[in-house]
């Protein structure tokens, strides 16, 4: 179903919405999301310089997560590889990400590697000589958002523990429970705690490292 500005198609069960916005995304989420993402240089003038969107979104969601978001980063990656699109704004998960790196992860998916860097932002603080790291957007997955709070560990590390952790519980649909441990290694044992969160309202599960 389709007319000059909207499109609707029908994908295995799902009701895809297509529309094309001849304006610019309002308010200022575009910048401030652009601001914070490490993976896109310059990314706050280049996202704020769009002159019209695309709103892609699943009319009938909400059964399988996984599946629908393999669907929707499928979707639209095809729109942006047809298009003059500078990238992407997800704003329930604090993400704009360029293009190119979309699309990127997107071409590398598979069932058992997901691209959690299109599903997930990583929120990192330095305070005081110590790092901190988080997750925002495991909760559309049905999961607690997750934080290492106050770490002596390098950055990247956390980095990659955060990644590997938020793709094991969406790839896996694992829930991890307060008092448990958990490691990527058969050694590794991490303390697992849910509490108030540090960087995030609710309750967060806590991994200590």
């Amino acid at each position: 179903e389709t007319d000059n500005e909207t499109s609707i198609i029908e994908i295995n069960g799902y009701r895809i919405a297509i529309a094309n916005m001849p304006v610019s995304i309002p308010g200022d989420e575009v910048k401030t999301t652009a601001e914070f993402n490490y993976f896109w240089k310059n990314g706050e003038k280049e996202a704020t310089d769009h002159k019209s969107h695309i709103i892609l979104s699943i009319i009938n969601g909400g059964k399988s997560p996984v599946t629908e978001n393999v669907l929707f980063t499928k979707i639209a990656t095809s729109i942006m590889n047809n298009s003059n699109s500078l990238g992407i704004y997800i704003g329930g998960r604090t993400l704009t990400l360029k293009k190119d790196f979309y699309i990127e992860n997107a071409e590398m998916m598979t069932e058992q590697d997901l691209p959690i860097y299109n599903w997930v932002y990583f929120g990192m603080r330095d305070e005081e000589g110590k790092h901190s790291i988080y997750t925002y957007g495991l909760a559309d997955f049905g999961k607690l958002e997750m934080e290492i709070v106050n770490s002596e560990h390098p950055m990247d590390e956390l980095q990659e523990l955060m990644f590997n952790l938020s793709h094991y519980v969406i790839a896996s649909n694992v829930k991890l429970n307060d008092g448990e441990t958990i490691g990527m290694s058969e050694t590794q044992k991490l303390k697992l705690s849910i509490t108030k969160g540090k960087y995030l309202e609710g309750k967060t599960l806590k991994i200590e490292y």
